[in-house]
């Protein structure tokens, strides 16, 4: 950490009554455009997006109320310097507990999803006009990064999933937290949910996006449980459209753990466990 970033910090807590000096910081991630810090029980992220820190505060503001599934509580909203604070969420991440799941983590996503679509933030959500053909066309440049650590075999398999034309683009559009993958459910050591975090990329957008996520990291008979749940009997395109999230999504994640191998391990040993939940059906 720096000497700027760690003073930001210690005026901070000082100045909100969160922290003390005594208490050390520390930088959980960095990435292109947000910073997070882990203080004394609390989480601090900083962002240069400005507007999407307001949209996200409206929507957890707003999920508070509505569900009794536990999401991370605004402490503090500072604009000027583009922070977000909130207490820490108990349990770890579904990623890193694979198969400790209860049997009611289908109700669980269920309650939270149908809450995300009931309330009305201000500012509201944006739409995510990301198409499918773009989807598909980002899988292709997915594929071709991680081909050689796929194998012969798991390759085909993907390549004969990219020769399909997408599903066609639709218009319509559903509250969506939109990157609910394992790493971003919290569980307690006997699968119990503890909380559902990062909600930055929630819009509205295809409701197959959250529960293609699920597919792939949790298996089809949860996300066709939690689809059938949210919007009744899953129709054979519903099911298509989850699928081919789940398919792009995984190789995303894929990408995305070899870009670091250390790092990211748990992201890779996902891909490896969850291949068959993406590409073993239809």
């Amino acid at each position: 950490m720096t000497a700027s970033e760690r003073a930001m910090l210690a005026e901070l807590g000082s100045r909100h009554h969160l922290w003390t000096v005594a208490d050390r910081p520390t930088a959980l991630a960095r990435g292109s455009e947000n910073t997070t810090f882990a203080v004394d029980g609390f989480i601090v992220r900083r962002t240069a997006d400005v507007g999407s820190l307001a949209r996200e505060v409206a929507l957890l503001d707003a999920l508070a109320g509505a569900t009794s599934v536990p999401v991370p509580l605004p402490l503090v909203h500072r604009p000027d310097l583009g922070i977000l604070v909130y207490r820490r969420l108990p349990g770890s991440p579904l990623l890193r507990r694979p198969g400790r799941f209860g049997a009611r983590l289908e109700a669980i996503l269920i309650d939270v999803l149908c809450a995300l679509r009931r309330v009305r933030p201000d500012p509201p959500l944006e739409v995510d006009e990301h198409s499918n053909e773009a989807w598909l066309a980002e899988a292709r440049a997915n594929l071709e990064a991680t081909a050689s650590y796929l194998g012969t075999e798991r390759a085909a398999i993907v390549g004969a999933f990219l020769d399909e034309a997408p599903p066609p683009t639709r218009s319509l559009r559903v509250a969506q937290h939109n990157d609910l993958g394992a790493e971003h459910i919290l569980v307690d050591e006997r699968g119990q949910v503890t909380g559902i975090i990062d909600w930055t990329d929630a819009a509205l957008t295809d409701p197959a996006r959250d529960t293609g996520l699920l597919l792939r990291d949790l298996g089809s008979a949860v996300a066709l449980a939690v689809s059938a749940g949210l919007d009744g009997p899953t129709t054979a395109d519903e099911r298509a459209r989850i699928y081919f999230h789940a398919r792009c999504k995984w190789l995303e994640d894929l990408a995305y753990g070899l870009e670091d191998p250390a790092g990211r391990a748990a992201y890779l040993e996902s891909s490896g466990r969850t291949f068959e939940h993406a590409f073993g059906g239809t």
